[in-house]
């Protein structure tokens, strides 16, 4: 059992009623018993999160939410920890368990996902215990349909089928760059000498990458920027592509002739998990900034930032140092986003290692709905190095 989100794969939230059966279905689709359920409404009080391998489409992330309702005392926590998992869902089953007449909530919702964007499959659940008019639904609400029974494990291979048909299409091949390399190329990957992950771990978007690499046959290297040398004059030819950390650029990009593609790890997973000429437009607006503007930094993951890391407070620095001070910077983390951005004159994004596509773009969409330039860590530390147009060069991106 999960309780975060995880990257790279699809997330199916299941929304409904307290004791609408959504627990009993995940346990039934899945075949694990991972989630508690019961007769009490409102036995799933925060998301759960639970990985499941789907056939034809690999895994996936299955979300149990809290809740489209509740009590006077629980029912608005509920709601919202509930409406903050639309923020990460690529895709949603919405249950109809039958004991309603009117289904308000559910159609309320059903707009709400619409609204977003996030294809929505109903879910006719309790099919034992309740007649459901499918055909009223049906000429409401333009969603395809499925009537389960989680007792008697019934239909749920036409609810697999219908997940693979109206997932979304960006999951059947999602690649960081395989389309930038062809099998038998070689690669290099430099990472600091100083490694910022715990003994035996590599961060999150160097094992991404490597991943990624190896999955289209492209032969990839690792070294530190210590080794490079070496490593390039034992090597037949020049490599194919050098990716390196923002932190060791210069030392890099010093041994490393100019032919020689080069970029970072942060602007890939830019690339990967949001919008790049989003982030390269939102970073001209670096330039522009003026005692007393407001900047947002914000970050996915929730932890205590280390002075001196390419983190938030090197990208305070660094934007006071070019504004000649007298920012007004804040910070939110985790699933923290200001729903109001006016008065920010820029958003500064972390790469979002820990979080889905979904919900990077969703922060973009926001941000561009405001009006209000966002850009990340690794496209602004490119920036204030100079070095944008060398790193955006392979993927065809002007700056």
């Amino acid at each position: 059992m999960q309780t975060t989100p995880q990257p790279g794969k699809m997330h199916i939230a299941v929304f409904g009623r307290r004791n609408s059966g959504k627990s009993s279905l995940i346990n039934a689709l899945t075949g694990i018993p991972y989630q508690v359920v019961g007769d009490q409404p409102g036995t799933t009080s925060e998301p759960v999160f639970q990985a499941y391998e789907l056939p034809k489409i690999g895994s996936v992330i299955i979300i149990d939410t809290a809740g489209i309702d509740g009590d006077k005392d629980t029912g608005p926590f509920r709601v919202q920890k509930t409406r903050e998992v639309m923020d990460l869902t690529d895709l949603s089953l919405l249950i109809f368990s039958g004991e309603e007449d009117d289904y308000k909530l559910e159609k309320e919702w059903y707009r709400e996902l619409a609204k977003r964007n996030i294809p929505v499959i109903g879910v006719i659940a309790k099919v034992d215990d309740h007649y459901v008019d499918l055909d009223q639904l049906k000429s409401e609400l333009n969603i395809p349909f499925v009537k389960v029974s989680s007792r008697r494990n019934i239909n749920f291979g036409s609810l697999r089928h219908a997940i693979r048909e109206y997932a979304p299409a960006e999951f059947e091949r999602p690649t960081i760059l395989g389309d930038l390399v062809h099998p038998g190329e070689v690669v290099v990957m430099v990472m600091p000498d100083t490694i910022p992950a715990p003994k035996y771990r590599l961060v999150a978007s160097q094992q991404q990458i490597l991943r990624d690499l190896l999955d289209h046959h492209v032969m990839a290297l690792s070294v530190t920027e210590v080794e490079l040398p070496t490593l390039l004059m034992n090597l037949k030819g020049m490599p194919d592509l050098v990716i390196t950390d923002s932190q060791v650029y210069d030392s890099v990009n010093e041994v490393l002739p100019a032919n020689v593609p080069l970029t970072t790890f942060a602007i890939l997973m830019a690339r990967f998990k949001g919008d790049l000429t989003t982030f390269v437009k939102g970073a001209e607006a670096i330039a522009t900034l003026q005692p007393g503007d407001k900047v947002l930094l914000s970050e996915a993951c929730i932890h205590h930032p280390h002075n001196g890391e390419i983190d938030r407070e090197l990208v305070k620095r660094k934007l006071q140092e070019i504004a000649g001070g007298g920012l007004e910077i804040t910070a939110s983390v985790g699933p923290d986003f200001p729903a109001n951005l006016s008065g920010y004159k820029l958003v500064v994004h972390c790469g979002g290692c820990i979080f889905n596509r979904k919900q990077l773009m969703n922060r973009l969409t926001d941000s561009g709905a405001q009006g209000v330039p966002i850009t990340n860590y690794g496209i602004a530390f490119a920036y204030f190095k100079g070095i944008l147009p060398r790193v955006l060069e392979i993927m065809h991106v002007n700056s």
